[in-house]
């Protein structure tokens, strides 16, 4: 605190001077005296922040502001994938496993396979049952050729 400097005698003499009686002019200096070490200053106040110097700082409605950025951002994060999300997920490797479009080119495609006799094709032909029933090249060679005939 700043130091108050008094001369007590002389003003004593003014208050006196201006009609106050000794004995409380005497009380009125001696308790300025007392008190004066106790008086703000403006050297005392440079030490504290002024309104400007508050200013720069962060306001309750700006921390509630902040508090419920901080959890609409917490919200938000609970839409992304969790590393254990991502865990379910197929790896490069897993994936190595399946064909590729290289491997798929080495396939008949549809095109390719209708060049081919289909099924329906096929039943116009004889099956084993069929062919069975005729005689074969054994049963031929019993009778006799044409040669033989001549």
């Amino acid at each position: 605190m700043s130091q108050f400097v008094i001369d007590t005698h002389a003003t004593i003499r003014e208050f006196e001077a201006a009609g106050i009686e000794t004995r409380h002019a005497e009380a009125i200096v001696s308790a300025m005296a007392n008190t004066g070490n106790n008086l703000v200053t403006n050297a005392d106040l440079e030490r504290f922040a002024t309104k400007a110097d508050l200013e720069r700082f962060a306001t309750k409605e700006d921390l509630d502001e902040l508090r419920n950025e901080v959890r609409a951002l917490r919200a938000d994060l609970g839409l992304f994938a969790t590393k254990e999300d991502l865990g379910r997920f197929a790896t490069k490797a897993d994936l190595g496993l399946f064909a590729t479009k290289a491997d798929l080119e080495r396939f008949a495609t549809k095109a390719d396979l209708e060049r081919f006799a289909t099924k329906a094709d096929l039943e116009k032909f004889a099956t084993k049952a069929d062919l069975e029933k005729f005689a074969t090249k054994a049963d031929l060679e019993q009778f006799a050729t044409k040669a033989d005939l001549e």
